[in-house]
């Protein structure tokens, strides 16, 4: 019989910034009772609609009913960004000062100033206002009819929490794996379980990151179009330098007349001065593609590496990225296997369904595709018991040190 379980556990604080966590750490556990799980499979949903609750279950359900797997899913970190995950609008500061600019620029006067806007509904008011008045400027000749304004919203997380980017998220995916190989209500093993993990987009680059980081636990990643490096365009504060340009995503669809521009809460900033500076050394240690560190990683145990990527995949994820990092697993001796799907006859409408960032993969095929196969890898060649649970990325002038402590990846950053 299928079980699910829903786990709350402890997991880090925001070590890089010094904040102390607010929130536990959820995340759901599927098995069959009557079966022996041969694996910890981590299906983890990226920032799409493959973070719905409904979506998740049902998929792991079907992966554990078919497969002789746990599946697990965790609610990382942020995980709650999007409208349709729990995160509500709201405007801070930058976004006010954007929309003052921008309104006086079209020469719109506001009913009262930006500063007062302190709820969603004052927010929602000025909107219906502004959108308004390009309706009536519009009849009146003083704008273009294709004319619309941009202007700049906020996403507060659920939880309160924020977007740290990649480090957290991973950390509780580790987590996670090290909570239920100890504590797990069927055999692990003796905390020799295998753990694989499986994502698309964000979901894949957390898999791959969380082998970067814990590489003696992640057996293999199974990856959907993930990008090699981190994205601007989700870190958060991208419209410090341009609104438009770094913005997460952008919308007509609550006004007409207005582009909304998002971005998720988060304390990094382009300001060298502050100490919450996102520095060199913060984008290095984020980034899988980063030779240097690559090397690093080959000297413990490898992790199995499969991945699909579209080569037209140009906005989010550059595939000449991917290529790099998969040549560079090569050169370090990884078992690392890179599909580059490049011709429309690869679109069987079953398994890949365009070549657009994450093709429409169905992730149930790329599941019974992979998983099987990597799995015979890992009974072929166990990895070995490996005391040194811990490894150092230096980053420019700061080096970035992660322990296993217990059930716990720990970590500790320091001068270089």
């Amino acid at each position: 019989m299928l079980i699910n379980k829903i786990y709350e556990i402890d997991s880090c604080d925001d070590v890089e910034l010094n904040i102390k966590r607010e929130s536990k750490l959820e995340f759901k556990l599927c098995f069959d009772d009557e079966k022996k799980p041969e694996a910890l499979v981590f299906i983890t949903p990226g920032l799409g609609g493959d973070a719905d609750d409904n979506y998740r279950e049902h998929l792991a359900e079907t992966i554990a009913r078919d497969l002789n797997v746990a599946v697990v899913s965790v609610n990382y970190h942020c995980i709650g960004n999007r409208p349709n995950t729990g995160s509500t609008f709201y405007m801070d500061e930058i976004d006010k000062l954007i929309l003052d600019a921008t309104t006086q620029a079209a020469g719109i006067k506001l009913p009262y100033s930006v500063d007062k806007i302190q709820n969603y509904d004052q927010m929602s008011e000025i909107f219906h206002f502004i959108n308004q008045a390009l309706i009536e400027g519009k009849k009146e000749g003083k704008f273009r009819l294709d004319y619309y304004l941009n202007l700049h919203v906020s996403l507060q997380p659920t939880k309160n929490e924020y977007q740290n980017f990649g480090i957290m998220q991973a950390q509780d995916l580790i987590n996670t794996a090290l909570f239920l190989k100890n504590n797990a209500p069927f055999d692990t093993m003796g905390g020799g379980i295998p753990v694989i993990m499986i994502g698309s987009s964000h979901g894949g680059y957390l898999s791959h990151l969380a082998a970067k980081i814990a590489p003696w636990l992640i057996d293999g990643v199974i990856d959907n179009s993930s990008y090699a490096k981190f994205l601007w365009k989700l870190v958060g504060f991208g419209k410090e330098i341009d609104f438009m340009q770094y913005s997460e995503f952008s919308t007509f669809s609550l006004f007409r007349h207005i582009c909304i521009c998002g971005s998720t809460k988060t304390f990094w900033t382009s300001n060298s001065s502050s100490p919450y500076f996102f520095s060199p050394a913060r984008r290095m240690i984020r980034n899988i593609l980063e030779s240097s560190h690559l090397e690093i990683q080959s000297f413990y145990p490898k992790p199995y590496y499969v991945s699909y990527h579209s080569f037209y995949d140009k906005r989010i994820a550059p595939p000449e990225d991917k290529i790099e990092l998969y040549d560079i697993f090569k050169k370090y001796h990884f078992d690392a296997k890179l599909y580059m799907i490049k011709d429309q006859d690869q679109i069987d409408g079953k398994f890949i369904k365009s070549l657009d960032h994450g093709m429409d993969m169905s992730i149930k095929t790329l599941i019974k595709k992979e998983l099987s196969i990597m799995l015979e890898k890992i009974k072929k060649h166990p990895k070995k018991e490996y005391k040194d649970k811990s490894i150092s990325y230096p980053c420019e002038d700061l080096l970035y040190k992660f322990t296993q402590k217990e059930d716990k990846i720990l970590l500790e950053v320091e001068r270089n």
